[in-house]
């Protein structure tokens, strides 16, 4: 009989939204996952989530509690847990997808009060450190991971992650990214060139930097020398004050050169960054940089902060810069050279190669778990 493993996709957004960031990577590593049939496999999702690729128990909450109801209404050998935060108390060995340790190096760039924070955490490392294995989204993730719970270095294993699947096979690049430009500009109205500037408005991305390199950058250059736009395509996340008031503060003919979209699909992120001119992220920490990543897919050229794990992304494309140096980020930005960066793209980042690092590890750590487990 075949082993069952189980997929905690509490992570999903509602409402069948594709979502971003851990959302987006646990839809594109979980379908993946599931056409391995030498596992049986058994989704926990909340109720108000989309998912259709596999048998699923429906969770009346995104709890620890609903999902340890589910488990005991339908039990699984194995648990997989892509957003990396394990429940206590599951009774079944439990394997993390970590995305990121930043909540403990800066826990003031989340909302939440200093107590959810503390439980938070606590429990997050009790997790990791009861897992048989760990997967983590980058080396330097890993290298986190290990600086916070000692385990041995072999079982954590880095999976990567893939970006767009559809900007990875797109054949004829430049004709793609001329048909972007013109659905961008019909159904916005930019006409100009413009940096991109994609994800959640929350700290750690530091747009309110970019806001303020972008209006220098504007007075700057020449004034017969046309300049970009500035396009932010993200929704609002948390502690996101700063940059509205960097928006405010621009002066009055800039503002009508900055955009903020907060609501976009899936093939509108696509064709924004397949448009852009350039593309910027500016973050102050990221545990993989899934934009950088689909920037490069799209062949759009990047300027990235050297933080977290953008320089294990980025390689040799791109420029990378100090995501505190303002001065630098505006000389970057008035670089008119382009970049072509797709045909460097590290071969490792895709999420085939993912999910076959994922099977690996369950089958290398995760079934003698079970085995022990059924002793």
């Amino acid at each position: 009989m075949a082993v069952r493993v189980g997929i905690d996709l509490r992570c999903l957004s509602p409402e069948g939204e594709p979502g971003a960031g851990v959302s987006h990577a646990a839809r594109e590593l979980c379908t993946r996952l599931i056409k391995d049939q030498s596992f049986e496999w058994l989704a926990y999702v909340p109720s108000d989530a989309v998912w259709d690729a596999c048998p699923r128990i429906p969770l009346d909450s995104r709890t620890g509690s609903a999902l340890r109801s589910g488990l005991k209404q339908e039990p699984c050998d194995m648990l997989f847990v892509p957003s990396g935060s394990i429940p206590p108390f599951l009774g079944v060995p439990a394997l993390p997808w970590v995305h990121d340790l930043i909540i403990f190096e800066h826990p003031e760039w989340f909302p939440q009060s200093w107590f959810k924070r503390l439980v938070t955490k606590t429990l997050y490392l009790r997790g990791l450190k009861k897992a048989p294995a760990i997967f983590a989204v980058s080396e330097y993730t890993k290298k986190k991971v290990l600086e916070k719970i000692g385990k041995r270095a072999e079982k954590v294993v880095v999976t990567y992650e893939g970006g767009d699947s559809e900007l990875a096979v797109i054949k004829d690049i430049q004709a793609k990214k001329e048909s972007a430009r013109q659905m961008i500009a019909g159904k916005y109205g930019f006409k100009k060139p413009f940096i991109l500037c994609l994800g959640t408005i929350e700290p750690r991305k530091n747009l309110a930097m970019l806001v303020r390199a972008w209006k220098a950058y504007r007075q700057t250059l020449n004034p017969k020398r046309e300049t970009r736009d500035l396009v932010i395509v993200g929704n609002v996340g948390w502690k996101y004050e700063d940059v509205i008031e960097e928006i405010k503060a621009l002066p009055h003919e800039a503002k009508y050169h900055m955009y903020l979209i907060r609501r976009a699909s899936d093939e509108t992120k696509r064709n924004f960054l397949l448009a852009a001119d350039m593309v910027c992220v500016p973050s102050l920490d990221e545990g993989f940089g899934l934009v950088a990543l689909e920037a490069q897919q799209a062949n759009t050229r990047v300027i990235s902060s050297n933080a977290g794990a953008l320089p294990e992304v980025m390689g040799q494309n791109g420029v990378s810069l100090d995501p505190t140096d303002e001065k630098a980020w505006i000389e970057a930005l008035s670089d008119q050279i382009d970049g072509a960066t797709r045909q460097n793209i590290n071969p490792e980042f895709f999420w085939d190669k993912a999910a076959e690092k994922v099977l690996l590890g369950l089958r290398k750590y995760g079934l003698p778990s079970v085995r022990r487990k059924k002793k």
